[in-house]
């Protein structure tokens, strides 16, 4: 389990200059290709697969986390070989290992835990899944669950409540779940992967009373799908950019 890192980092709240009326939307997409400086010119939130990918190490991950401003969202997607929900094995160690230690690098926001269409609403699922959890940092994070396959709307409330987790869902297909937080996936496929401005004014209707938004883009055009989204809710503006401290170096973590 996580003992330093990410739950040792001291966050300002995000929310702390705006009114209770007012919302910080983030936006951006599955991953990033080319500079993260320019991309976070367009965006302010990335999702990174440290396994699943060739993520770098820890130590070139933390000027990632130097290359953008204080307020860029990383979100750490957990591998299939954790989300598949299998029976305990050292290959599951290792990928959990390496999660974290990227995390804890990026000072990630968010850690999101895709589970397959194999993992359906039995017992031993569930068990396995609290299981997990209960491995992650949850004290400053967001840690959201995103149940892929044939689930119901209400399965996966009670689910998410049951478990203390953040339920992620596409909030233009469906109702969003209540809370102050939000974090969601517009999907475009096929046809409908141009996303209409009629659809992304019935997804901006979920922001309404919403402390924080993080909002992960798969669709056609997503530049123009963020300035979209991020245009100031109806009786107020979008609150000034807020600030988070970052925890202190140690020495081991300075480049040689």
């Amino acid at each position: 389990m996580l003992t330093h890192g990410i739950g040792s980092c001291i966050l300002a709240p995000l929310w702390q200059n705006a009114s209770p009326s007012m919302t910080t939307v983030h936006v951006g997409l599955p991953s990033h290709l080319g500079s993260l400086a320019r991309y976070a010119s367009h965006f302010d939130l990335v999702e990174v697969r440290p396994v699943a990918t060739s993520i770098p190490k820890p130590t070139k991950l933390r000027q990632w986390r130097k290359q953008v401003p204080p307020t860029f969202v990383f979100s750490v997607v957990l591998p299939p070989v954790l989300t598949e929900l299998r029976a305990p094995s050292l290959e599951q160690n290792q990928a959990l290992k390496i999660t974290l230690d990227a995390a804890e690098a990026l000072e990630a926001r968010c850690l999101v835990l895709q589970t397959p269409p194999s993992v359906t609403p039995t017992v031993l699922y569930k068990k396995r899944l609290a299981a997990l959890l209960e491995q992650l940092p949850r004290d400053v994070v967001l840690v959201g669950w995103e149940p892929r396959g044939i689930w119901s709307p209400g399965e996966m409330d009670r689910w998410s409540r049951d478990l203390g987790v953040h339920l992620i869902d596409d909030v233009s297909q469906r109702e969003a779940p209540r809370g102050a937080t939000l974090y969601t996936r517009l999907r475009g496929i096929g046809s409908n992967a141009r996303v209409s401005m009629g659809v992304i004014e019935r997804i901006r209707t979920a922001f309404v009373d919403r402390r924080e938004v993080f909002v992960v883009i798969e669709a056609d055009g997503p530049k123009r799908i963020a300035d979209a989204l991020r245009r100031p809710l109806e009786g107020g503006e979008r609150p000034a950019m807020p600030t988070i401290l970052r925890p202190q170096v140690r020495a081991d973590d300075e480049e040689q």
